[in-house]
């Protein structure tokens, strides 16, 4: 039996979970290193503060991600129910599928937010 028989789409979402805990430990120490490099520089001022600071905060940042795992996760769904063989690409190409509806939707909302603010 070989380890995508034995794993399936389960090694994938591993991968993916661990790039994702990679990066969620990385950003805070880039954000302290571009921090660090804007002060040695002299270019640390209220406004770099305040963008680093939003970027953190920002409320269409959680949206963002929210509407990347719903999409995903129903993309999860959807192939729950399709017939596929373990040799298929199939259910990588439903769950990109959903992922970038998810990334579309959110995009739309943004630029219809910024629409309506300016």
């Amino acid at each position: 039996m070989s380890l995508q028989e034995q794993y399936g789409l389960q090694g994938t979402f591993v991968i993916l979970a661990i790039a994702f805990g990679i990066y969620l430990l990385m950003k805070p120490f880039t954000t302290y290193l571009l921090r660090r490099r804007l002060i040695e520089l002299g270019q640390w001022n209220d406004q770099a503060n305040r963008s680093l600071t939003e970027e953190r905060n920002s409320l269409i940042e959680n949206l963002k991600w929210g509407l990347i795992l719903l999409f995903t996760g129903i993309g999860l769904i959807v192939v729950e129910f399709l017939p596929y063989s373990f040799n298929s690409s199939l259910p990588y190409g439903v769950i990109s599928v959903f992922t970038a509806i998810g990334f579309l939707v959110y995009y739309l909302i943004v630029r219809n937010n910024t629409k309506s603010s300016t």
